[in-house]
């Protein structure tokens, strides 16, 4: 009789409902919609460096394929031993390059439970928006761009600030938007909340909850066909971002590959030592300032359009107030959840009012993974996005960490 074929059990994917699959060698091959679960036994057919081409032989997923065995320091799956047949001499051993067991090992507390209940009910919710076409509503720039790409290798979630749009980040002319055009294999997602653009006439969103829920059921498809991605927020978004994250791996979704989470504290931050104010209770007058205090130099120059009547009145103070209360009124309830395995860069610009570096690096505690803090010079607030100079600086920094996360 031949060798006993080497057996493997698939460690990773416990937060993103199991590892990636794809039908080729090549990490560009095509990706598999599902997903090989955790705990699965596979029999090794071809081993390729870090890439195993396997047969399923106990658990959920694609019956054959190519899966990583391991990404950077982050083990996928280990040997498990197979006792040899009687004829056998001896017990075939695993290659001393293979991971060993003990270099597997989940951080504690990584282990989240899936709620199978919040899982059916964004899959219901998510056809139901499917139906009413609500995904081209919500990221209206999608097709402008070339989007869905035939063949997709990696994709960009963006959650713009508040008072802002998708715009933010889908304008012209950007090392970001240069490079996704030059790859031909990127999608930009860059969504835009209820009460502008396309969705103008839509109720505001003012729970970071809600807001986040919603934009997990328009992007169910593009969260589970199997395409990796990574997260962009900036400001007020991050907090809706951060409850789409945890919103995601309650539900068993996939994780992003990093997370860009950029000026605004980690929400764990005291409601006592947030430095601003509730808006429900400020007058008109206070509320004015409680905008301009969060970038002056912004808006006490492009962004002082947005204080001109009837603008003010009729548009940007009822979407300030709905955007500032996602925030000002947002209720933190992860106390001693479990932190995430994926990288997570914080960024705090040297020109904000509120926001303090401290502030700022809270973002570390929620991962097991690197954490990436730093301070861009002469960035204020907002004026990292409506500056060019500035913004082609700040765009120019995240889009070549992407590049190492694309793998492109």
């Amino acid at each position: 009789m031949g060798a006993v074929r080497e057996q493997w059990e698939v460690v990773g994917g416990v937060e993103s409902g199991g590892i990636l699959v794809r039908d080729g060698q090549s990490i560009k091959s095509l990706a598999i919609a599902d997903r090989l679960s955790t705990g699965a036994i596979i029999e090794q057919l071809d081993l390729q460096g870090d890439r195993l081409q396997y047969r399923l032989i106990e658990g959920k997923g694609p019956a054959e394929g190519w899966i990583s065995i391991k990404i950077s320091s982050k083990v996928l799956a280990v040997p498990k031993p197979v006792t040899a047949s009687p004829d056998e001499d001896q017990q075939q051993s695993a290659p001393e390059t293979q991971p060993t067991v003990a270099e597997s090992a989940e951080p504690v507390g990584n282990d989240v439970e899936m709620d199978a209940e919040l899982r059916q009910r964004i899959e219901t919710d998510a056809q139901v928006a499917m139906k009413n076409n609500l995904f081209p509503l919500h990221v209206m720039k999608y097709k402008i761009h070339g989007f869905p790409l035939s063949e997709p290798q990696f994709r960009v979630l963006c959650f713009h600030n508040a008072g802002s749009t998708e715009s933010n980040y889908t304008g012209a002319g950007t090392p970001f938007i240069s490079w996704i055009k030059e790859t031909k294999a990127v999608e930009l997602i860059a969504f835009d909340y209820p009460g502008r653009n396309k969705l103008l006439k839509e109720p505001k969103h003012t729970c970071a909850q809600t807001l986040a829920l919603l934009l997990a059921v328009v992007a169910l498809e593009k969260l589970t066909d199997g395409v990796p991605y990574v997260v962009w927020a900036h400001s007020m978004g991050t907090w809706v971002a951060f409850e789409f994250l945890m919103l995601c791996r309650k539900a068993g979704l996939p994780l992003p590959k990093a997370a860009f989470l950029m000026a605004f504290p980690a929400p764990q931050l005291p409601v006592e030592s947030r430095p601003w104010r509730q808006n429900k209770s400020l007058t008109d007058v206070d509320m004015r300032q409680e905008v301009l205090d969060w970038d002056r130099d912004h808006f006490t120059g492009a962004g002082k359009i947005v204080f001109n009547s009837p603008g003010w009145e009729e548009q940007w103070e009822p979407l300030m107030r709905a955007d500032f209360q996602v925030f000002d009124e947002y209720d933190f309830q992860h106390a001693g959840a479990a932190k995430f395995d994926f990288p997570i860069h914080s960024w705090h610009f040297s020109e904000e009012h509120y926001n303090k570096p401290e502030m700022i690096q809270l973002w570390g505690e929620w991962t097991n993974s690197s954490f990436d803090f730093r301070t861009m010079q002469g960035m204020g607030h907002l004026t990292c996005f409506y500056k060019p100079d500035l913004k082609k600086r700040y765009f120019q920094e995240v889009t070549d960490l992407l590049r190492g996360y694309a793998e492109l």
